[in-house]
């Protein structure tokens, strides 16, 4: 578990990444310089690209004076801000490398930074710089885990509950109002601009709307942060991985279905465990061509995804496999992505706030046991599902 001073550290490390990412040339720049990172780039070389890609010339038409703008450019904006993150480093010999920084880890960022189609996008600009700070990013992941539209108040006694690491009931009341202060005048105006919340100042409630490039784990302070959240099994060696608590398995299952490429199946026992971040990545899902399945009992939540999302394969469950044993305990989630990835997470007693106990067991890949198992269960059903009218799939034994 992360000290506060730890966390801090954290995330100005992740403020300083996505500063980086919301400017389109420094995308282009750290995406050009990773592509050739093995052999290092010169810096003279460099500043020819960079004078190219802005002219839009080719690299032997550039000239002395285009050459030594974008020289200048480099050695007194870019190059510092990259090295500042910790993304590139340079030697003696002026040439330039990236780094081992996590960030490379991400196929999404890697993506972003080397799709010459979309990486001088304006909107890429837009979202990494709202997720160049922390508390926009607390603000995001508190709203994706929401079914409804939130006060302005319930928002900001959650984000500074969150920012403290205590309990909403323990935060002092002035404490929330500087919070409230802060998002009413600079946070959700900018989030609001860039489409990534609703906000609407005369009621003041706010929803989240989300961004088709958004990934949960970006709203993480940090990779560890998520791994103190999960089972403290080394997962090179553990089949089955669980993890406790809302907040974790809920990011967890909305990164699942950031994933998936081809098939998407899905269960929610009720309406309150079906966030506005999950509609979101539905949405998201069905626009890449992902074939979505989803199933409950719950007649609003099958009425609400009809409305929201008519596009996905809805069904009623009849069988009784819902409930595990008679401590109250049943599934409550299930998000199984391309046959390759899933989350099966059951839900306890309701608190008294109307959140509820919840865990998890976790598997990926083909070779996963938990994954093996209910793709053998669920997917001679889902196949059945295709073939389905409306009227047979309320009634499938599933």
């Amino acid at each position: 578990m992360k000290r506060p001073s730890d966390r801090s550290e954290a995330e100005h490390t992740r403020d300083t990444l996505f500063r980086c990412l919301a400017n389109g040339h420094q995308r282009y720049l750290l995406g050009y310089v990773h592509e050739r990172s093995s052999s290092g780039v010169a810096k003279s070389d460099l500043a020819t690209w960079h004078a190219a890609t802005i002219h839009e010339k080719a690299l032997i038409e550039v000239t002395d004076s285009e050459h030594e703008r974008a020289r200048t450019e480099l050695h007194h904006k870019h190059l510092p801000m990259l090295e500042e993150a910790g993304l590139i480093e340079c030697d003696e010999q002026g040439s330039v490398t990236t780094t081992d920084h996590p960030a490379f880890e991400d196929s999404s960022i890697v993506d972003a930074v080397t799709d010459s189609e979309t990486v001088h996008d304006e909107s890429l600009d837009a979202l990494f710089d709202a997720l160049a700070d922390s508390r926009r990013r607390t603000v995001l992941s508190v709203l994706g885990q929401q079914y409804h539209p939130i006060s302005l108040e319930t928002l900001a006694r959650d984000v500074a509950a969150r920012e403290s690491n205590t309990p909403e009931r323990d935060v002092p009341q002035d404490h929330v109002q500087r919070v409230l202060v802060r998002l009413t005048h600079v946070h959700l105006p900018l989030l609001g601009d860039t489409g990534l919340v609703d906000y609407d100042t005369e009621a003041n409630l706010v929803s989240y709307e989300g961004h088709p490039d958004l990934r949960v784990q970006w709203l993480e302070s940090s990779v560890e942060d998520v791994m103190d959240s999960v089972g403290s099994a080394d997962p090179e060696t553990t089949d089955v991985q669980t993890l406790e608590g809302t907040e974790i398995i809920v990011s967890h299952g909305q990164s699942l279905c950031e994933e998936a490429n081809e098939e998407l199946f899905m269960l929610f026992s009720t309406t309150g465990l079906l966030e506005e971040g999950c509609f979101a990545r539905i949405e998201d899902a069905l626009d890449r061509g992902v074939d979505v399945y989803l199933g409950s009992r719950d007649p609003v939540v099958r009425e609400t995804v009809r409305e929201r999302a008519p596009e996905v394969v809805l069904w009623e469950p009849q069988l009784d496999w819902l409930n595990l044993s008679s401590d109250t305990e049943t599934v409550g989630r299930l998000v199984f992505a391309d046959r390759d990835a899933i989350m099966l997470g059951t839900v306890g007693e309701k608190r008294s706030g109307g959140s509820y106990d919840e865990k998890a067991i976790v598997g990926k890949g083909a070779d996963n046991g938990l994954v093996t198992l209910m793709g053998q269960l669920l997917g001679s059903r889902i196949d059945h599902l295709d073939s389905q009218t409306e009227d047979v799939l309320t009634q499938l034994s599933l």
